[in-house]
């Protein structure tokens, strides 16, 4: 669910380079625990029955995705459902860690 915020000025946007490596591996099992709890919020929301309330087409699916994007970015930040904390932890008992599995020492 990684996007561009249109709103942000070029002097906050953090590169690859920038990040050191415990925050690549933050970002990454974040971005784990995002696409989980957006995977979940889309999974509830298909068991809700579409009626009169709200409009079922193509404008309201794209606004129940933006919705379910950002409230499952916020979920991940939050580490409320804890994903990538267990992630991380299981990853560094092994043998040192998420840098070695998906090679981002470089």
């Amino acid at each position: 669910m990684l996007y561009v915020n249109p709103l942000a000025t070029p002097f906050t946007v953090r590169t690859e380079a920038a990040l050191n490596q415990a925050s690549r591996e933050t970002a990454v099992t974040e971005e784990l625990e995002h696409f989980f709890a957006y995977l979940l919020l889309q999974e509830m929301q298909a068991t809700v029955p579409e009626d009169g309330l709200f409009n079922s087409g193509l404008a309201s699916d794209f606004e129940r995705d933006m919705f379910n994007d950002a409230l499952s970015g916020e979920i991940a930040k939050s580490g409320q459902l804890g994903i990538a904390k267990m992630v991380r932890e299981q990853l560094h008992q092994r043998d040192g860690g998420l840098h070695a599995m998906l090679d981002l020492s470089t």
